[in-house]
């Protein structure tokens, strides 16, 4: 009955053993066992623009945003005074069990403030009855594992430009994104 009880127990060991390298095996998280202790690899998030970019005009010169990045620039120009131009930009949290705080962008510069004013608007469609743009101006947005939310900017012509020169404007929106607890 004794050597039942043993065989029992190291069944169990083993079993615990397999099951956490086979574990490691097959995540796509480094598993590292030092004395016993494990700790897994820290890496960074996957929630970047999906290459979804959009604007209904002409007068957008340069959009850079590409797959894979958290990085976006636009370059506008030709507007006509109090004018307005939507630019939206896909954001995908492409982790599969992991929901993301997407945090204000890092840097929202606007290279011509003097005669163009710049807003920034969030949406994300995770509950049907929400999915409208909101202001973002400041904070950090829930974004859950797979899904998709929408940066949009908004430029709009607020001062009539002297010089040709002063008649563009270079908006660059970057962010960064962590877990959400």
């Amino acid at each position: 009955m004794k050597n039942r009880k043993n065989m029992f127990i190291l069944a169990i060991v083993a079993l615990v053993l397999v099951l956490g390298v086979g574990y490691a095996l097959v995540s796509s998280t480094t598993l590292t066992i030092n004395n016993a202790t494990a700790s897994a690899a820290d890496s960074t998030l996957k929630v970047v623009y999906d290459g979804n970019n959009s604007a209904t005009t002409t007068k957008l010169t340069t959009v850079t945003a590409a797959d894979d990045s958290t990085s976006a620039t636009f370059t506008i120009t030709g507007m006509v005074l109090n004018e307005e131009i939507p630019v939206e930009f896909e954001i995908k949290n492409k982790e599969t069990d992991v929901n993301a705080n997407v945090n204000y962008p890092t840097t929202f510069t606007n290279s011509n403030a003097t005669n163009f004013d710049a807003k920034l608007y969030y949406k994300s469609c995770a509950l049907a009855d929400s999915c409208t743009y909101s202001e973002w101006t400041s904070g950090a947005k829930t974004l859950n594992a797979q899904a998709v939310a929408t940066l949009k900017v908004v430029v709009k012509l607020k001062q009539t430009p002297v010089t040709n020169e002063q008649s563009s404007t270079t908006i660059n929106v970057s962010y960064t994104a962590s877990a959400a607890q």
